[in-house]
């Protein structure tokens, strides 16, 4: 009697044994878990962590943790985002949006208007003739676009928390550089300068919340 209880204990033993061993094996690994839940760039939030390679005019390479997204909006159909980061070396932000495609831009310098050599009068000529040009650091940039628009912190799309600007936007003719202008309801002007980038040119380590 004695024999058979231990035998069958010894059973019982190895099928938990295989059963847990089974049970352990259909876990996903962190590969296939941060596969299933699409590491693309516009997929990234607050907390994620990305790594840029070869961008800038120095082909610079860093990891950038990322503070916030936003959202920005004109018209009626223009919508694109923003991811505000930091760096070893200071903040970065990079643009989101869609057109035949994902257009990314990346910012690395915030100008003022002095920089560019413009004023509020220049702008408003600009709005009103539909063109307009400017040399910066012996680049010419061609005004592209301008329109009211509007900002959602942290992606919080609500009346509440709707701030409105007017920006211009320009480009050079190689379309490597841009500068965009903002005046917002304050009064205060923010110009900035970015370049385009593609999307190989992005790792992204973790998508954050």
């Amino acid at each position: 009697m004695t024999a058979v209880l231990i035998f069958s204990l010894v059973l019982i033993g190895i099928a938990v044994y295989f059963w847990q061993k089974n049970k352990n094996n259909k876990k996903i690994d962190p590969a296939q878990d941060a596969s299933s839940k699409e590491l693309h760039l516009e997929n990234v939030r607050a907390g994620g962590l990305i790594h840029l390679m070869n961008v800038g005019p120095m082909m610079e390479e860093y990891d950038v943790n990322i503070l916030s997204r936003s959202v920005y909006r004109a018209g009626q159909n223009d919508e694109w985002y923003e991811l505000e980061g930091e760096t070893a070396n200071g903040k970065v932000w990079i643009t989101l949006e869609y057109d035949d495609g994902l257009d990314v831009t990346l910012a690395t310098r915030k100008l003022k208007l002095r920089d560019i050599s413009i004023n509020r009068s220049d702008l408003d000529t600009m709005d009103e003739e539909g063109e307009g040009e400017f040399t910066f650091e012996g680049k010419t940039f061609y005004y592209e676009v301008s329109s009211e628009a509007s900002y959602f912190r942290d992606s919080q799309v609500s009346p509440d928390n709707e701030e409105f600007f007017y920006y211009w936007e320009f480009e050079t003719d190689e379309g490597d550089e841009f500068i965009t202008i903002e005046e917002w309801e304050s009064g205060r002007f923010e110009v900035t300068l970015s370049s385009p980038i593609k999307e190989s040119q992005v790792k992204i380590y973790s998508l954050g919340q």
